[in-house]
């Protein structure tokens, strides 16, 4: 219940309390195990903090070398690429070149041209080499001599062996796609001549220019439009090792850097916590003290709240922490737009219990009536003692109107039954006026005055009931 909330906080704050003060009681090798444990852990976070700036430093330098390894090989695929563009621009301006037919080299099947074969005037037969049977020439000597594998490539090629690969045909694809202009790749492992070895491959498209048009006019294509591409191959052992021999002088220097600040860090923590063990044995008696007078002082507190909020005799809330709730209801009942009720209770012939057994007897019935009223709400509910024999019931939230007046009838059924009281048994009965918000009142002054109404109106009446206010109840208070 609300009433109970203070009682709850105290003993919560007396457990924190004393649970502060036992651990300054804990037996020295624990709280040795517990400071070592700490250290390591402190260790531990500096080791670990200072690896995680070396590490990204290092994820960042082989992402260099590995631009710079991409760089190295561009540049000599196209190199390469653009030697051979020269050539077969030279040959297209010349509208070939005828050399001898051998056995090594026999006409282009492939070539349409009305003067692809001639006779030279010695009788020797000739052969007119065009740009693409050329590049074939030259890519088959390369491979013999260096290794290095190049050829035309295309989506619509005339001769079937110059058809893409998979990656071949996706870069062209991409080149007509306007998505880039070239590209390379790394490849672990591919066929060159009988081994596999690993290379870079580089590729790049090939414009047709008005020298091309009188071999690819027939096939649609226009000045300015891919034709194809060139593919060059090249082993890339040389280039991967020096790539390899760069990383591990990285690593290296990057791990001698770490181990050489992390050492130092790992000093200074040594050398700080000397210090910090001596200031935490003078920080722990100081803490005993602390916490010893925190703890007087929180009870000190807590009586002080304790008797400026509740009635020293029933301990139920006082006229001040009822007056806090009630504005408290009226706020939330406002803001989402629900109901409350208020009680008063005035205990009738209190007076002459008094007078007929004395205070004390008094004390111990009021003492019995506040729990009786107690146990007639919910634990959301307030019950308080406003003073003398007048009580106050807050129902915080009512759905329907006859929810406060069954309250109201337990209360007075419950107040009117006997008390066994130390002197003798002993009764009393209740007057209850109800109010509800909004309908009687919408601040605390018009409910607490039209409640106060409808009470009078039940001692009027004869007293031992309970009333509902209504407008035409007279504001009058008569004697008990």
């Amino acid at each position: 219940m609300v009433r109970t909330g203070l009682a709850g906080c105290a003993s919560a704050e007396d457990a924190a309390v004393s649970e502060t003060a036992g651990s300054f009681a804990a037996a020295p090798g624990a709280r040795l195990l517990k400071r070592f444990r700490r250290y390591i852990a402190v260790l531990v976070a500096v080791w670990v903090g200072a690896a995680l700036p070396f590490m990204l430093l290092g994820v960042l330098e082989w992402r260099q070398i590995a631009a710079d390894t991409e760089a190295l090989a561009r540049e000599r695929g196209e190199a390469l690429f653009r030697l051979i563009e020269l050539t077969r621009e030279w040959n297209a301006r010349h509208g070939g070149v005828y050399v001898p037919v051998t056995g090594h080299l026999q006409p282009n099947p492939y070539l349409v041209h009305p003067r692809r074969d001639l006779v030279a005037n010695d009788g020797g037969e000739l052969t007119m080499v065009n740009p693409a049977f050329m590049t074939r020439q030259v890519a088959e000597l390369a491979a013999e001599r260096t290794g290095v594998q190049f050829r035309i490539t295309s989506l619509k090629p005339i001769r079937p062996d110059n058809a893409g690969d998979i990656w071949e045909g996706d870069s062209l694809r991409r080149f007509e796609r306007g998505e880039m202009d070239q590209r390379i790749a790394f490849f672990g492992e591919y066929r060159l001549g009988d081994t596999l070895r690993p290379v870079h491959r580089y590729i790049a498209p090939l414009h047709v220019t008005p020298a091309c048009m009188s071999c690819h006019v027939t096939q649609g294509y226009k000045v300015g439009d891919i034709r194809g591409g060139i593919s060059v191959t090249m082993p890339a052992e040389s280039l991967l090792a020096h790539r390899d021999e760069r990383q591990r002088e990285s690593v290296l220097v990057l791990l001698g850097s770490y181990l050489l600040t992390a050492g130092l860090l790992h000093a200074f923590v040594a050398r700080a916590r000397r210090h910090y063990l001596t200031l935490e044995d003078l920080a722990r008696r100081q803490e005993s003290v602390i916490v010893e007078r925190t703890r007087e002082l929180k009870l000190l507190n807590e009586d002080l709240r304790r008797k400026a909020h509740h009635d020293p005799l029933t301990m139920l809330p006082n006229r001040l922490l009822f007056n806090d709730r009630l504005d408290s209801a009226l706020n939330h009942a406002r803001r989402y737009e629900r109901s409350f009720a208020l009680l008063l209770v005035d205990l009738d012939y209190f007076k002459e219990v008094n007078d007929a057994y004395g205070h004390a007897t008094g004390d111990e019935l009021l003492v019995d009536v506040s729990r009786r009223l107690e146990s007639c709400v919910r634990e959301a509910d307030t019950v308080a003692r406003l003073g003398g024999d007048e009580f106050a019931i807050l129902l915080s939230e009512t759905t329907d109107a006859g929810e406060a007046d069954e309250v109201a009838r337990r209360v007075v059924e419950l107040l009117g039954e006997p008390y066994v009281l130390t002197a003798g048994m002993a009764r009393v009965s209740a007057s209850v006026g109800v109010a509800r918000y909004p309908a009687h009142g919408e601040d605390a002054e018009s409910l607490l005055r039209h409640a106060d109404q409808a009470m009078y109106a039940v001692k009027l009446g004869g007293r031992n009931g309970w009333r509902v206010y209504a407008p035409t109840m007279s504001a009058g208070r008569p004697g008990h």
